[in-house]
């Protein structure tokens, strides 16, 4: 399972140890803690994750957080769980689709059961947002105004590239890279620039690729999870035995 990253944003720390206990499985990775709406937006807008797990007391709270949820970059597919005092604010939440609903009282069993069935839908944004390391070249362009770039991270919404010269494109791009394969295969593709950097990186999302670039490149990013997979538990497994060598 893929090292999930999760938020818990509520006012009562019981809460969060209550949802940290039925947290304790596989695939976990990392629960963090937000205790005020102010808080919650800050971390959000810094960082992605997984799943986002909402104590909804004060649904008006809930509503601001979970707006800034929708409209951020990095957290608007994010699967939420709602923890609801009763039935009535489900209508408020669930516009902001939150789909995952929990009713109080809770016990580290009603949340787990509920996770259960959001697990699926975090694992699949784990592995739409993650950023696999590549090496690869990377056309930007087309005819005499073409840029040549390096691609130095894939995920199925977007890449992070750096460009070899000081020139900048923005907006609307066109990209070309070869797949790397026994048999190569050319992507053609339409990517948007979402953000730049002092050191030459710029970030893209990927607009449009057509249906067969678009299995060809999911095909690979499959590859280089199960690639990724292999690496982190091969290196689990030498810390392990590291950790029973006597000393």
């Amino acid at each position: 399972m893929d090292r999930l990253e999760v938020l818990i944003f509520g006012p009562d720390p019981n809460l969060f140890r209550i949802v940290r206990s039925a947290l304790e499985v596989p695939g976990i990775a990392g629960c963090h803690f937000a205790t005020d709406p102010a808080q919650a937006i800050e971390v959000l807008a810094r960082r992605h994750f997984d799943g986002i797990i909402l104590d909804c007391e004060v649904v008006a709270y809930a509503e601001q957080v979970l707006s800034k949820i929708r409209k951020g970059p990095s957290n608007r597919q994010s699967p939420v769980v709602a923890i609801l005092d009763s039935q009535a604010a489900r209508p408020a939440i669930q516009k902001y689709a939150a789909v995952f609903t929990v009713l109080k009282p809770v016990s580290a069993a009603t949340i787990k059961k509920q996770l259960n069935k959001a697990l699926d839908a975090m694992q699949e944004e784990y592995r739409r947002y993650f950023r696999y390391s590549v090496t690869l070249e990377l056309l930007i362009g087309a005819g005499e105004n073409t840029l040549t770039a390096e691609l130095v991270n894939v995920s199925a919404e977007g890449m992070a590239v750096r460009l070899s010269r000081s020139r900048r494109p923005e907006g609307m791009l066109n990209l070309t890279f070869d797949l790397p394969s026994i048999d190569p295969y050319r992507i053609e593709a339409i990517g948007e620039v979402v953000w730049t950097d002092a050191q030459g990186r710029m970030g893209i999302k990927l607009s449009h690729m057509p249906l067969e670039a678009r299995q060809r490149y999911t095909a690979w990013l499959n590859i280089l999870h199960s690639q990724h997979e292999l690496r982190r538990l091969n290196e689990e497994a030498n810390a392990t035995r590291l950790a029973d060598m006597p000393s």
